[in-house]
């Protein structure tokens, strides 16, 4: 049995003064305390030592403790004492979630979020060189200083707490900090309402990049969010390190951009607090104001100009028909299972002949890992060149809000995407261009989760083989053991 949450004012360690309790879940108390040898506040995580999670947060706890950067928040002392795991950390009292300046006083100045992003890039390339991963970047965990200075908080620890892991936590990190930047500059949440922040908003089965959705979002910046959260970047390839991105965001410009329509910043306003907690860049200048005249005259022109960016945007969507991947795992609540209506194989032409042993695609959704919907065996591990994949697609019986699919293979070294049909659709399409990528993974083991960058609404799913492992009998041969689909 977990022991009792202890009582403000308690002492522990001969050392520290618990003050306040910030939050107490599943056995697991969070504390802001005073270290009464050093007298200097503190936070605290507080977990009995028979919890299932204390030896794995102590150890990530041990690991964060390790790394030597100014923009994390520091572990100061991991153990095992009385019973219980102290993780003590470094308390920012002035420091501010990014979540609570966004939903307080609106999206960040391009620049700044620019500057923002940089600085929170190159401390997860520095982090990830040491081989330590967050998984848990998102608007709270990423804090903003009065000083201008980004903190971290979590690192390792948060993953640790939330059991969260991803098959490659450089591409995991990465695509959350494509989701804080666009939030950054939005102040709007990729994958639904949270954070205190309103949904991000789709179009034709694809997130709006921030230009769409805000004027005055700098081309190169729009672009760097999009090789961050899209499969098939519309410019470029996409960035899968955080070594990556901050090397390409460092080639940015730090140019202001031409202001967008609306209101001036009103320099004792909101958006005060948000320029007093980034400092701007050296070269910024904000001294010369338009005339109201020459102000009208700009908004209509660049509202004009932004209508036109938004239809070629749109343009651009459904030709590239892309959508947003990433392993992170949804923070908008717990996932619930969604039930597959019907499936069906997948084997449209060029190079299919419709069907790929639709007899067995029960077998896929049976509960049994043991039985397994197999393709055709070719003599390539790319269908011996004749297609460029099959698959099953799943019928969710109307549409829903898919987050994440579970899939068990046979066997190990396949490749697969994850698509999905527009939500307007009624029926399932038997083209494959109209099923937009949500996912892709490459080589996968026997077991997968793949986690969507974005909460996609769709009613049909299309589980897509690229790449068949070999097959220990002969040749190459593919299929799905088990398919599972939450939301």
């Amino acid at each position: 049995m977990l022991r009792a949450t202890p009582e403000v004012g308690a002492r522990l360690a001969d050392r520290y003064r618990l003050s306040e309790c910030m939050s107490d879940a599943d056995g697991i108390s969070v504390w802001h305390a005073t270290d009464e040898m050093l007298a200097r506040p503190v936070g605290m995580y507080l977990i009995p030592e028979e919890h299932e999670l204390a030896d794995v947060v102590i150890s990530a706890a041990r690991a964060a403790a390790t790394l030597e950067d100014a923009r994390f928040v520091r572990i100061l002392d991991a153990v095992h004492r009385g019973g219980t795991v102290h993780v003590v950390f470094e308390w920012l009292p002035e420091a501010r979630p990014l979540s609570e300046v966004l939903a307080t006083d609106g999206p960040l100045d391009p620049m700044d979020a620019q500057r923002m992003i940089t600085d929170a890039a190159d401390a997860m390339a520095f982090a990830h060189a040491a081989g330590l991963s967050h998984l848990r970047l998102q608007p709270d965990t990423v804090l903003l200083t009065p000083e201008g200075q980004v903190k971290i908080f979590g690192l390792c620890v948060e993953a640790a707490l939330h059991s969260t892991s991803a098959t490659d936590p450089a591409r995991a990190d990465t695509r959350a900090l494509g989701r804080v930047l666009h939030a950054a500059l939005t102040a709007k949440w990729p994958e639904g309402e949270a954070f205190g922040l309103a949904a991000a908003p789709y179009e034709n089965g694809a997130i709006c990049t921030p230009r769409q959705v805000r004027a005055g979002v700098p081309d190169a910046v729009d672009a760097i969010v999009d090789r961050l959260l899209n499969a098939h970047p519309r410019v470029g390839t996409p960035l899968r390190s955080p070594a990556e991105l901050a090397a390409e965001l460092r080639q940015l410009p730090r140019a202001r951009p031409a202001p967008g329509p609306g209101p001036a910043p009103d320099a004792t306003g909101p958006m005060a607090t948000v320029n007093h907690i980034l400092a701007p860049f050296p070269d910024r200048d904000g001294s010369w104001k338009p005339s109201a005249a020459t102000r009208g005259v700009q908004i209509g022109v660049i509202g004009l100009l932004v209508l036109g960016l938004v239809l070629l945007s749109w343009q651009i969507v459904r030709a590239v028909g892309s959508n947003g991947d990433a392993d992170a795992i949804p923070s908008t609540g717990p996932l619930q299972s969604i039930r597959i209506a019907d499936l069906r194989d997948f084997d449209p032409p060029p190079g299919g002949d419709g069907q790929e042993n639709g007899d067995q695609v029960s077998l896929a959704v049976d509960g049994n890992p043991d039985t397994v919907w197999r393709t055709d065996r070719y003599n390539t591990a790319t269908f011996g060149k004749l297609k460029t994949g099959v698959g099953l697609v799943l019928d969710l019986g109307r549409v829903q809000t898919v987050r994440q699919v579970k899939l068990i293979f046979p066997h190990e070294g396949s490749s697969v995407e994850i698509r999905a049909v527009n939500a307007n659709a009624t029926t399932a399409p038997a083209d494959l261009a109209s099923y937009l990528v949500a996912d892709s993974e490459q080589d996968l083991g026997i077991q997968q989760t793949l986690r969507l960058s974005f909460a996609t609404r769709t009613r049909f799913l299309l589980i897509w083989l690229t790449k068949l492992p070999r097959d220990p009998a002969g040749g190459y041969r593919g299929g799905i053991s088990e398919v599972s689909v939450s939301g």
